[in-house]
């Protein structure tokens, strides 16, 4: 039995050579001046008293710590362990 004729192969594809790119990239500048913050901007974060700390740290616990508490029994659920059992 005669074998069939293969088919001749395909063309090769041209090689692509790539320079590396400059060196230094260039930089355009547009005609405006850049935007600065209002005189009247607020002080910053760590200018609150130590009382105004406390009373946030003591309404943010209660939320807080209901939420860690959900995301754990979630965690134990996902596990299929729905009790600690001491640990």
């Amino acid at each position: 039995m005669p074998w069939p004729a293969q088919a001749p192969p395909a063309p090769r594809a041209a090689t692509v050579t790539r320079t590396a790119a400059p060196a230094t990239p260039s930089v355009q500048r547009s005609g405006t001046t850049p935007v600065t913050a209002p005189a009247t901007a607020s002080p910053p974060a760590d200018a609150e008293s130590p009382t105004q700390l406390d009373e946030l740290a003591r309404r943010l616990v209660t939320p807080l710590s209901r939420l860690l508490r959900a995301e754990l029994r979630a965690d134990r659920e996902r596990v299929g362990r729905l009790r600690d059992h001491g640990r």
